[in-house]
């Protein structure tokens, strides 16, 4: 069922933008992708942006990644509900996931990487979440796409006693819910921190 904003008219599906500059700040990747669904958007967000301070810390900035895709098998940019990462057993999203098992991060060198979460009208809640990614061997694909939903399910529980600044994208039970959450990729934006790439099932 999707959420009918009273403050403002409905806006079709075909008027609807799939831009996020997340994309598109990252090696040049497009920032948009067609979804098949028509009740899916993507998540308008900024890429993040350190601070000078935390600029200069590293010493230097370390080489982007390439995004990492979440995707089941046989579909392509079309992402996995959140729902069904954070709830469902390794050996079940092994037979789900698109390259469930592939090493993603292990040419990284890391032993963790920091999730943010800029999600727009909460800003201001300001969201980082380290994901260890070397505990028993490197973490696959899958495990990955698990700990970012699981992360993205907390974030959902913070911001329900949160004011938010843009009712379109208000999360809470009469908004925006946890189960309408996809993960479409992750991108690497500055040294160790990622960002998700995510869409919304309006329905």
């Amino acid at each position: 069922m999707s959420y009918v904003n009273p403050l403002h008219a409905p806006v079709s599906a075909a008027s609807r933008s799939q831009f996020s500059s997340l994309g598109g700040a990252v090696n040049g990747v497009p920032s948009a992708s067609q979804f098949i669904s028509p009740n899916r958007r993507r998540l308008p967000q900024a890429p993040y942006t350190p601070s000078t301070k935390s600029r200069g810390s590293g010493g230097r900035a370390s080489q982007l990644n390439h995004p990492i895709a979440f995707d089941y098998l046989g579909h392509s940019k079309q992402g996995i509900p959140m729902r069904e990462l954070s709830t469902r057993g390794g050996h079940t999203l092994a037979s789900m996931v698109h390259g469930a098992g592939d090493q993603v991060l292990v040419h990284t060198g890391l032993a963790r990487i920091n999730l943010h979460i800029l999600w727009p009208g909460y800003e201001h809640v300001g969201w980082t979440e380290p994901i260890e990614i070397h505990l028993n061997g490197p973490i696959a694909r899958a495990q990955l796409g698990a700990a970012v939903a699981m992360s993205f399910a907390r974030f959902v529980e913070k911001t329900r006693s949160q004011p938010s600044r843009s009712p379109e994208w208000h999360l809470s039970p009469t908004g925006i819910r946890f189960d309408q959450l996809v993960l479409v990729s992750m991108y690497n934006v500055f040294e160790d921190v990622w960002q998700a790439d995510v869409a919304v099932d309006l329905r």
